[in-house]
């Protein structure tokens, strides 16, 4: 069995550059520079820096739950970003949402009612053109237990009807989750009252540890319907509008089967035609499916 991985948490790396490559579609919006980037940049600071270094978005801020921020502003790589300190529910209330924002809320949590309110919170006031991203932890709890933590994660009167354990299990969670999410963004854009609306355009589940899910989606609005359309989001191959997720899966491959398998793409329909021993057919297929996000191998 094969143990070398391509970098440490392959998949959320997957996940990271799919996403600032939706990302590049916003340019007819304005320019990057118009754009403030918010986020949780932890000690790494991996999307600050490919927001400032693949976009150019210079204004950016991080919001640590740490109240020592001392190591995390020894840790900051550009001078651009403003660290503050505190809970996301406490700081995103306090920040200037009257320009174009790309705000990235990455949570390590399951979906919850902390969570929930943040995201309400921004669709009230993020205005057409701005970007949210909501991640979110998937992996099912124990059977016979899912229900009951669900009911206390987000409250009785969000769970839909008819819930039951196993459709916790797998990715269930991820699709309850998302059906939650979706749900409360609906009502929230629904409330604002003045045309805005919300375009999913990334649905995305991962697995490096535990299963994890992103959603991301930009505000529009009627007046702001030809220059979304502009946008072209249809053109991403990883467009995905509504609960039908991309499920990113970076198996382990050595090198040389990386590179055998890349000889052969990109391969039009199915995989059949391709086998490496040892190799199943469901891991061709999943790295077919991401291999561009990859680094290439040398």
């Amino acid at each position: 069995m094969a143990t070398m991985s391509y970098e440490s948490r392959p998949s959320k790396t997957v996940v990271r550059r799919v996403f600032f490559e939706s990302l590049r579609h916003l340019k007819v919006i304005a320019a990057f520079a118009d754009y403030q980037y918010v986020g949780f940049g932890a000690l790494e600071f991996i999307d600050f820096d490919m927001a400032h270094r693949s976009l150019g978005i210079e204004s950016m801020v991080s919001i640590e739950r740490d109240v020592h921020i001392e190591r995390y502003e020894w840790n900051r790589p550009f001078n651009g970003i403003d660290i503050l300190s505190g809970t996301s529910s406490d700081i995103l209330p306090t920040l200037d949402w009257s320009r174009l924002s790309i705000v990235w809320l990455d949570y390590t949590d399951t979906l919850n009612k902390e969570v929930i309110r943040d995201v309400e919170m921004l669709l009230r006031v993020l205005i057409p053109g701005s970007v949210l991203a909501v991640t979110v932890n998937a992996h099912p709890v124990h059977l016979g237990e899912r229900v009951e933590a669900l009911n206390s994660a987000i409250g009785p009167d969000r769970v839909p009807l008819r819930m039951t354990e196993s459709r916790l299990g797998g990715w269930g969670m991820a699709e309850v989750q998302w059906e939650v999410l979706n749900s409360a963004i609906s009502e929230t854009m629904s409330s604002r009252g003045d045309g805005t609306n919300w375009n999913q355009i990334l649905n995305l589940r991962y697995q490096d540890a535990a299963k994890m899910q992103m959603i991301v989606g930009v505000v529009g609005s009627d007046d702001f319907r030809e220059t979304l359309d502009s946008c072209r989001f249809e053109e991403l191959a990883e467009l995905r509008r509504e609960d039908d997720a991309l499920v990113v899966n970076v198996p382990m491959l050595t090198r040389r089967e990386r590179d055998w398998i890349n000889q052969r793409l990109p391969a039009v329909g199915a995989v059949a035609d391709i086998s490496l021993p040892g190799v199943k057919v469901r891991e061709i297929d999943d790295y077919k499916r991401i291999y561009r996000w990859l680094e290439a191998t040398s």
